[in-house]
């Protein structure tokens, strides 16, 4: 069980501090609304020695340490906060400036409540508790990788709930699936608090054998200070500045292995070893909201679901996209590594909920190029 409970272990001091030195030390806890305590959150380790490389299918891995150059040319454009309108801007991660020192990347260290042992499966929204908003893949074809910029909010959750914006690839052999799933997400079984924080989870065989983020031997991490895990420090407002995040996995054409990024940032990857059934490509893709409530011992009609998006549903006619949570310059990649939009005739909405989430796909929409909106408000949803 991945969610278990982190003890903090705080060490007293032999000599009462001072009134002002308290006061002092806690001023530092939260500068501008950003909390400065992630020497709790993360450990730096040697590149070499962090934990997925001792996975016994990694023994003789080769570190990839940057994307191939036909990667990179797909992310120059993509990535570029060109691509935002006036009224937006790039949310930016609560991290430390300094990063981990050379030779060593940050390992997330997640400090969860106690809670039951949850994920995503694919095909597992529409089930009690677990409902989703998005567009997916109809296109028969493997699709070798999907990216988006995402507006990023922080829906209000209980400790018994999640809500995520994420862009989710798998595929299956003999009833076996893998599955890489990348986004943002407000998570407190998982990180223990409710700040919106990047958020992937992903199964080497079946999803009840996945994880999220480092939980588990899989994900190499390359960047030196973002990592899974990593919380954002800019929130969008309903009606106002817009902050967008810009994610992208990318199956690589050299090497197989399956690349993170977040913005320019190569924060990792996830080898081609452990994923065999994505080495074609991704049969499924999806795209948008997914949220899950406590639903044990329950009866449907008594399950309270939380937040999608930023609360609200699509409007019937979209004008500033400041209404709704959105993506926007979505894309895939197709089986021969070209990067291009999606198309209208591959893609279908699907919204499992409908009297609490909707997702509206406006295809075209100016300078945002292909576009979607979804979310809702959340409530009863399963009675």
């Amino acid at each position: 069980n991945h969610y278990q409970r982190l003890n903090i272990e705080k060490k007293k001091s032999k000599q009462m501090a001072s009134p002002w030195l308290i006061i002092f030390s806690l001023s530092l806890l939260c500068l501008n609304g950003r909390y400065q305590f992630q020497e709790l959150e993360f450990e730096c380790v040697d590149i070499y020695k962090q934990p997925s490389l001792q996975h016994p299918r990694l023994k003789n891995h080769r570190i990839q340490m940057r994307p191939s150059d036909e990667v990179l040319a797909m992310l120059s454009k993509d990535a570029s906060s060109e691509n935002l309108s006036n009224d937006e801007a790039v949310a930016e991660f609560d991290v430390p400036k300094e990063g981990c020192p050379v030779g060593q990347v940050p390992i997330h260290k997640p400090r969860k409540f106690n809670s039951t042992d949850k994920s995503f499966h694919a095909n597992g929204y529409g089930t009690i508790g677990q409902h989703a908003a998005l567009i997916q893949k109809t296109d028969a074809t493997p699709w070798r990788g999907a990216s988006a910029w995402v507006g990023v909010y922080q829906p209000k959750v209980t400790k018994d709930q999640f809500s995520m914006t994420l862009i989710w690839l798998s595929s299956e052999y003999n009833g076996e699936r893998n599955t890489i799933q990348i986004g943002w997400g407000v998570v407190p079984q998982l990180y223990g608090d409710h700040r919106t924080r990047l958020t992937t989870y992903w199964s080497p065989d079946n999803d009840d054998h996945g994880c999220y983020n480092t939980d588990c031997k899989g994900f190499v991490q390359i960047d030196s200070r973002h990592f899974p895990g990593s919380p954002f420090v800019n929130i969008s407002k309903v009606g106002g500045r817009q902050y967008n995040a810009f994610f992208s996995v990318k199956q690589d054409p050299k090497t197989q292995n399956w690349l993170l990024t977040s913005g320019k940032h190569y924060i990792g990857y996830w080898p081609g070893e452990l994923l065999p059934y994505l080495g074609d490509g991704a049969e499924k893709v999806r795209y948008g909201g997914f949220t899950s409530a406590e639903s044990e011992n329950l009866q449907p009609e008594d399950i309270v679901s939380p937040p999608m998006g930023n609360g609200n549903k699509p409007l019937e006619e979209e004008v500033d996209l400041k209404h709704t949570c959105y993506m926007h310059f979505v894309k895939h990649v197709t089986r021969d590594y070209q990067n291009v939009d999606i198309d209208s005739n591959k893609v279908a909405e699907d919204a499992d909920a409908g009297k609490c989430y909707d997702v509206s796909y406006l295809e075209n929409f100016g300078s945002h190029r292909q576009t979607f909106t979804f979310g809702g408000p959340g409530g009863f949803c399963d009675d």
